[in-house]
């Protein structure tokens, strides 16, 4: 049977069989803890803490790509390419990181099948989450990402009325934060545009927008 579970609780469940391949980081905010220096050597998993991905612009400018939470891992889909960190990896507040080498990952893949599956799942469902987030973050506009988030769902869930996870989550995905999200969505629902029905759902009405 093929497991339900996510990457992150694959490794923590099997971590006794690969605690030699397993290293616990803790930094402080704004701590720098990968850049496009280094090789992507290991797997990371947030224990505790939020990190942001974050690229640079020539003027120096800070652009968040995606915020990476608690219980979420990243590194999965470049460990064995033998490639460089595409961005930096920044600590947004005090977190805990766990990594696993690449030799505890394949010791995992090679001798557990239902993590085999998993982390192929996993890095399918990456490279689809990654297309849509390329789609969203070319809009310059918090409130157009939003509604480009929305139209994803929309086609996806594929009814007028959308269920979205958190506004956190929502933030996270279109490297925003939350508080920008929360107030963007209530101006889209001033101007017609959506119905808040309650904190996980909203309702298009104005259903042009989101063809």
């Amino acid at each position: 049977m093929i497991s339900k579970k996510n990457i992150t609780k694959e490794i923590l469940s099997l971590k006794e069989n690969i605690k030699e391949h397993c290293k616990i980081f803790h930094i402080e905010k704004n701590e720098v803890l990968h850049s496009p220096h280094e090789k992507l050597e290991q797997i990371s998993v947030v224990l505790k803490g939020r990190l942001k991905v974050v690229k640079f612009t020539s003027e120096g400018n800070e652009q968040v790509v995606k915020y990476i939470s608690e219980m979420e891992s990243f590194g999965e889909g470049l460990i064995f390419a033998g490639e460089f960190y595409p961005s930096f990896i920044i600590s947004e507040k005090k977190s805990e990181i766990m990594e696993i080498s690449k030799e505890g990952i394949l010791f995992l893949l090679k001798n557990n099948e239902e993590f085999l599956i998993t982390y192929l799942n996993e890095i399918s469902r990456k490279m689809v989450n990654l297309s849509n987030v390329i789609d969203i973050l070319i809009i310059k506009s918090v409130k157009e990402r939003i509604i480009k988030y929305f139209s994803l769902l929309h086609k996806t869930q594929n009814s007028d009325v959308i269920f979205f996870k958190s506004k956190q989550k929502i933030a996270n995905d279109i490297g925003s934060v939350r508080e920008v999200v929360s107030k963007k969505i209530k101006e889209l629902e001033k101007e017609g545009i959506i119905k808040i029905i309650d904190k996980n759902h909203i309702k298009i009405i104005n259903k042009r927008l989101f063809e």
